[in-house]
């Protein structure tokens, strides 16, 4: 039976911009009076664990440095308006075979979705500085602030699933990091991760298979991935 959903997971799933976001935590970090300065070894640790503002409060208890929540939240607020502007400098573009992937689903009737636990604002931003990117070409998009649990929590997949009407069986999730991995598997999908340029080391076993990205540098989707939907 050919797959009914694709369900791409973090943001890293559909464009780069890992690196963007720990210069923008930095600098919101500078500008808060903290001695914190992440270097990308320290960022890719971080990644280990999802969501920005869980990251700083794992960090501050870590640390003994810790921080309110509403401090937490005025950083994490002003790391997503710095970003967001970077990326409108930038423009990235998506990840190889991302927009054609979502063309293939979009003539063969398999929706798509776009499976986050990150903040509205944060896609926000992303769509509006990757032109080839619409909120319009996903059946639903999920943020934070629809489920009670982050990842590795399932709960943003199961939310999916039941706003597309599809079972777990009848869809394949794409995801960028072990934590995000193991939230799809959680809730009963097959996996394809496709880690990114600070997430490439991480243990990915859970997943069904693990490719660089979804396409080559043509956007030709990898058959594998054809071979998963059908």
């Amino acid at each position: 039976m050919t797959k009914a959903a694709v369900l791409f997971g973090s943001i890293g799933t559909v464009v780069e911009s890992s690196d963007i976001q720990r210069r923008a935590y930095n600098q919101a970090l500078q500008e808060s009076g903290s001695t914190w300065s992440w270097d990308r070894e320290t960022y890719t640790e971080l990644l280990s664990q999802s969501g920005g503002k869980e990251r700083l409060s794992m960090l501050a208890s870590a640390t003994g440095a810790p921080l309110s929540d509403a401090e937490i939240a005025t950083i994490h607020t002003r790391k997503t308006q710095l970003s967001g502007e970077a990326l409108l400098i930038v423009r990235p573009s998506p990840r190889p075979g991302v927009a054609e992937l979502i063309a293939y689903c979009k003539s063969h009737k398999i929706k798509v979705a776009f499976v986050t636990t990150t903040y509205r604002a944060n896609l926000d931003a992303i769509f509006a500085a990757v032109d080839e990117l619409s909120p319009d070409d996903f059946d639903y998009v999920g943020t934070r602030d629809d489920v009670e649990h982050g990842k590795p929590a399932p709960d943003a997949f199961v939310a999916a699933l039941g706003n597309l009407g599809v079972a777990a069986g009848h869809a394949l999730a794409i995801e960028d990091t072990a934590v995000s991995v193991m939230s799809a598997k959680r809730a009963g999908l097959k996996v394809v991760a496709t880690p990114g340029e600070l997430s490439v080391g991480q243990d990915l076993w859970q997943a069904d298979l693990v490719l660089d990205n979804i396409g080559d540098s043509s956007g030709a989707i990898d058959p594998r991935i054809l071979a998963l939907l059908a």
